[in-house]
């Protein structure tokens, strides 16, 4: 048997600490992982590569996913954590810099720091631009990749988390005013929203949105109506969620599992322990990544 217990978590520059158990029964083995840093907190698939953020060793991981082994490192200032990876580079969020590094995954060379709102949350790749949550300024940033600048400053709310951009919309769960929020990004501007209690992170799928809950709860909307279709009960805190053999996988930070969701039946068809932490899943060379936190560790686990 094996059991994970601690967890921490940045919240608007502040760490919560909570504490949960969930243990594995006798003779189960762990999951390889791979340790990449003081904190592994974000991770995303680009390029052929696995982007992580260590927000606590200020750094950007590339890992490369197939031989299961870290290529290089580079230096971020500020508490790196959300990433989008598009226009032939690797967009980086300071959250403590009220910045985005954009970085070529290829040479790892700088190519600008711009700056954004305060406490840069989540990131997300669209529309010919770069989205930014800003969740101390209730706000969110395009830039435009092309002026390697920000175009447009969209004012939203309470305090915006996570982003994606699916459907032709830029979407929005705002967790401080507990709303998901549907931008025109034509108009750059604020169409529609709904209530959707402490939202957090985005996932879509080719019919809906799926829409993680500090409630311990996913949401699945639909994008024009935005009713909710659905509601599943994953474990304590659900976060970064992301789709990997045709399920989606929820990392539940504050019981250290994830959770896997079959969207036919919109129901959990298992739970599984990983690191402390678990932060963000990601899915490359045919697993399932999942970020630990905690302690910098990054678990694969087979779909």
């Amino acid at each position: 048997m094996y059991c994970k217990i601690v967890l921490s978590l940045l919240r608007g520059g502040v760490v919560v600490v909570a504490v949960a158990v969930v243990c594995t029964t006798a003779g189960a083995a762990e999951p390889p992982k791979l340790h990449v840093g003081l904190s592994a907190s974000f991770a995303l698939s680009g390029g052929g590569a696995l982007w992580v953020t260590d927000r606590v060793g200020n750094q950007l991981i590339r890992v490369d996913p197939a031989a299961g082994r870290v290529k290089w490192r580079l230096g971020i200032p500020s508490s790196p954590f959300g990433l989008a990876y598009g226009a032939g580079s690797v967009w980086v969020g300071s959250r403590n810099g009220a910045r985005v590094t954009r970085v070529n995954p290829t040479t790892k060379k700088v190519l600008k720091r711009i700056s954004v709102g305060a406490a840069p949350y989540a990131l997300a790749f669209g529309a010919g631009s770069v989205w930014v949550s800003n969740e101390s300024s209730h706000t969110v940033s395009r830039i435009s990749p092309k002026r390697n600048k920000v175009v447009k400053t969209i004012r939203v709310g309470g305090g915006p988390n996570g982003i994606a951009v699916a459907f032709r919309k830029v979407w929005v769960a705002d967790y401080g005013a507990s709303h998901l929020i549907r931008i025109d990004p034509v108009r750059n501007r604020v169409e529609k929203r709904i209530s959707l209690p402490k939202a957090d992170w985005i996932s879509a799928s080719a019919d809906a949105l799926w829409v993680s809950s500090e409630t311990g709860k996913i949401y699945k909307v639909d994008p024009v109506s935005m009713a909710v279709l659905a509601t599943v009960t994953v474990g304590a805190n659900p976060l970064a969620t992301t789709w990997v053999g045709g399920n989606l996988w929820v990392p539940n930070i504050d019981d250290n599992s994830v959770s896997v969701v079959d969207p036919a039946t919109s129901s959990v068809v298992s739970t599984s322990p990983t690191g402390q932490s678990p932060l963000a899943v990601a899915s490359a060379a045919g697993h399932a990544w999942v970020t630990s936190d905690f302690d910098g560790d990054l678990w694969r686990v087979d779909p």
